[in-house]
């Protein structure tokens, strides 16, 4: 995780019960990208994870707010339930607005588990914010 300063990077904030991530990046893209990075480090260690599948998905065009949330609930179910969970993301924004989504997947069984799985991320502390060239975004992930 970063300390903020990049161009594009994420980290996670103090909280109480929970964890409060955040991310950013030059566009909203590149913002989800580290926000799957976060929710996923979050539960398991991914820094030698093997890519061994990708999960091609589309997200119609919505509020950032509304595509985030869709993403990582994404995220937040093959992390519960798949044999394969995502370490990363490539994310496209489409011409409509929507989002070209690969969720980088590695098998189960090849990652360290760090943490417990997110169960939810709360819709009271999420948030995207684009200015002066980059977009952030932050969330609290209930585990």
């Amino acid at each position: 995780m970063s300390d903020g300063s990049a161009i594009r990077g994420h980290r996670a904030v103090a909280h109480t019960a929970d964890v409060i991530l955040e991310a950013w990046g030059p566009s909203f893209a590149t913002c989800c990208e580290e926000a799957v990075a976060a929710l996923a480090e979050t539960c398991i260690d991914t820094s030698r994870a093997d890519i061994s599948e990708r999960r091609v998905f589309h997200l119609p065009a919505a509020t950032a707010e509304t595509m985030l949330l869709d993403l990582l609930d994404e995220v937040i179910f093959d992390l519960d339930t798949s044999s394969f969970v995502p370490v990363g993301a490539e994310v496209r924004s489409a011409d409509d607005g929507a989002l070209d989504i690969e969720l980088l997947m590695a098998a189960r069984h090849t990652v360290e588990t760090t943490g417990a799985a997110p169960k939810a991320i709360s819709l009271s502390e999420l948030r995207v914010e684009a200015r002066r060239g980059s977009v952030r975004c932050a969330f609290l992930v209930d585990v």
